[in-house]
């Protein structure tokens, strides 16, 4: 077992001035538990505070503080536990005195700010939830805005689709999207995913009610018994859970139910909360209405006092799910098509897609290989596929709200190619192409860039072109392409045509470059793009150069 220098700990406590006394500080087992009684000027008596110190301590354990300060009696209190511990995140030391003075000194802002002063965050926190194991293993719901204002006591089903099995905390886990809200007069509020989810099949019901009050004790600790809920549950909804379980008990008794709780939080966004209900086994009871003593013959629900199991929500709406970094809206608002999704045109599309644009089509006559892998975003296990369905499957795993279309296999081969001389063809392609907003053309095809070069377009077309081993990445914007494109790869840079990869047959050879030398010139290029989109800045062609000895060095230079 581990032992603590008991009395340096002590020591290093009892030099804070506002540590009146320390009641005990004993080791047990592998924790430090103590008790201290805290007192300063701006404080009206004293506080006392359990402490409990972990063997890590002054390290952090995992995300947490690995020192506690409990007192239950504050709970009511802003950022207080649900045992009664004060959530503190205080600034990282290895040396024990330190740490130990950055802790209590922390314990002491929190006193004053919230204890003392009462203040209140404007910044929301989830109420805390317990987090239940249903049948010893997890259920978890990810949810989306949709267009629709609840108010106070509706209620009514919801579909549900399965999305996948997993793991959490070492148990099973299933995870489950929220499709619509139905209403009890059958109007289905549809949830904001992309049509890939949306049209995922839907399985068993689920149950929903509009509390819009937080469902929880001190506004913060949810509820964990249905008793709970008395206040917040009327009559019609309790009437209708009732009939619910009437008409599913023959066929479905047993089976789990959610109950998605919705709330208001900050800026009367809503939060869903499931609870799990058993067919068969809901809370409720039937209770004989009573007027002036007597019996009317009619019956009310009641809920009754017993234990409520939580499942696992999360909000998954737009904002929430690229809230930690998104392009600029003057690009992901935009209908974009790209042209080409080999090495290159994968990366960019994924990245458009990570940074929260909603609208891409793919186009690409080419086949994923083996051998497209190891320097593109496309992954083995589906085998050969046509890159445009193989990438869109992917964009669409990454994102649950970016519609992927793709565009008919050989227009731009075949189709473009041949008839762009004739009468009215060069018309008909623009318009076409001008139903896209921003076009990125990455095919590193001649024919096709000046094919495109000659066109009146109104979308802003980008080509994107590589030279071997990836050194340098031109960027050109419309009308300004062909000559810069083809200049710069004939008469100013080095681009070395020798010593390029052939496998075996009769294939084209292709430049060399792993999927980091690519990745890094294209990170850097939509990074500038993004710059001159957010910025509305002029949209001048441009280079991304590496050093040519240690190719670390990464420049842009515009022309």
């Amino acid at each position: 077992m581990i032992l603590r220098n008991i009395d340096e700990i002590k020591e290093y406590i009892s030099q804070l001035s506002f540590v009146k006394s320390i009641y005990f500080l004993e080791q047990r087992d592998l924790i430090v538990y103590g008790k201290v009684e805290i007192a300063f000027e701006e404080l009206d008596g004293s506080l006392d505070f359990e402490v409990q110190i972990s063997p890590v301590y002054p390290l952090k354990n995992y995300d947490s503080e690995s020192i506690k300060f409990l007192n239950k009696n504050l709970i009511a209190y802003d950022h207080v536990m649900g045992d009664g511990s004060i959530c503190i995140h205080t600034a990282h030391s290895v040396i024990l005195k330190d740490k130990i003075e950055i802790d209590f000194n922390s314990l002491k802002d929190w006193i004053v700010k919230y204890y003392i002063n009462k203040d209140s965050d404007s910044k929301y926190e989830h109420i805390i939830v317990p987090e239940n194991k249903v049948n010893d293993a997890y259920q978890s719901y990810l949810f989306t805005d949709l267009d629709h204002e609840f108010k106070k006591g509706d209620f009514g089903e919801v579909d549900i689709s399965f999305l996948s099995f997993g793991t959490y905390k070492e148990k099973p886990l299933s995870t489950c999207i929220v499709q619509s809200f139905k209403t009890p007069n059958g109007e289905f509020k549809n949830c904001c995913w992309s049509d890939f989810y949306r049209n995922i099949e839907t399985g068993p019901k689920g149950l929903y009610v509009f509390t819009e009050s937080v469902p929880a004790k001190y506004n913060r600790f949810a509820f964990n018994n249905w008793s709970d809920f008395k206040e917040l549950l009327d009559q019609r909804f309790l009437s209708f859970l009732r009939n619910f379980e009437k008409l599913n008990l023959s066929n479905h008794k047993g089976k789990n139910v959610p109950l998605f709780v919705g709330y208001k939080t900050v800026d009367s966004e809503i939060h869903w909360q499931a609870a799990v209900l058993e067919i068969g086994n809901f809370p409720l009871r039937g209770v004989p209405e009573r007027i002036n003593g007597r019996k009317t013959g009619r019956w009310t629900g009641e809920l009754i006092d017993r234990k409520l199991s939580w499942a696992l929500t999360r909000n998954s709406s737009y904002k929430y799910f690229f809230g930690r970094g998104t392009l600029s809206e003057k690009i992901t608002n935009k209908k974009i098509l790209i042209l080409g999704i080999g090495a290159v045109g994968s990366m960019v599309s994924t990245t458009l897609v990570r940074g929260g644009c909603k609208f891409i089509d793919l186009a690409d006559h080419d086949v994923k290989e083996p051998e497209n892998v190891c320097r593109s975003e496309y992954v083995f296990n589906s085998g050969l596929n046509d890159k445009v369905r193989d990438l869109g499957k992917i964009l669409c795993s990454i994102s649950p709200f970016v519609e992927i279309s793709t565009f008919e296999k050989d227009y731009f081969e075949t189709l473009i190619k041949v008839l762009y001389m004739e009468k009215g063809a060069k018309e008909d392609f623009a318009a076409i192409l001008n139903r896209y907003e921003i076009i990125i053309d990455c095919t590193t095809d001649n024919d096709l860039m000046y094919i495109l070069s000659t066109l009146d377009l109104d979308a802003e077309l980008i080509n994107m072109s590589i030279t071997n081993h990836a050194r340098e990445l031109i960027c050109a914007f419309y009308p300004n392409i062909y000559q810069f494109v083809n200049n710069q790869f004939s008469n100013i840079l080095k681009n070395d045509v020798d010593d390029l990869y052939e496998p075996t047959g009769c294939w084209s050879p292709t430049f060399k470059a792993s999927y980091n030398d690519i990745n890094v010139l294209v990170q850097m290029a939509l990074k500038h793009i993004n710059i001159l989109y957010q910025r509305e800045k002029p949209k001048n062609n441009f280079v991304v150069k590496t050093d040519d000895e240690s190719l670390l060095s990464i420049k842009i230079e515009e022309y």
